[in-house]
């Protein structure tokens, strides 16, 4: 199985440092490596495209890099904000009140195939 490269965004520190210390925890031996950014900018800065929210880069980065396998992890937990980033591309959407080894096991365990 190949090894992820996995990218969080947040502007959250605390929870960008416990995300990565949970998915290094439960999963180091599937994660080739993780970076951060602390918000839309900075990770529009490593992706390299042009200044844009978060569902809309969402969309750019998945037409520009057909293996980029978005995960979205949000406070909202209204479906019209979930239904808006599976439009866009994401393939999973994690609210973080709920975030627990089995959402994370469940986001990571997708098979896809390019």
């Amino acid at each position: 199985m190949k090894k992820l490269k996995i990218l969080i965004v947040d502007d959250n520190p605390h929870f960008v440092n416990a995300l990565k210390f949970m998915l290094l925890d439960y999963f180091e031996d599937r994660i080739d490596s993780i970076f951060t950014a602390c918000d839309g900018q900075d990770c529009l800065n490593q992706l390299k495209m042009p200044n844009m929210n978060g569902i809309e880069t969402t969309r750019q980065a998945t037409i520009l890099y057909r293996n980029l396998i978005v995960v979205a992890v949000s406070f909202h937990s209204e479906m019209k904000y979930v239904v808006q980033m599976i439009e866009a591309g994401a393939r999973s959407y994690i609210i973080k009140d709920e975030i627990s080894r089995e959402s994370l096991e469940k986001a990571l365990a997708i098979e896809y195939t390019f």
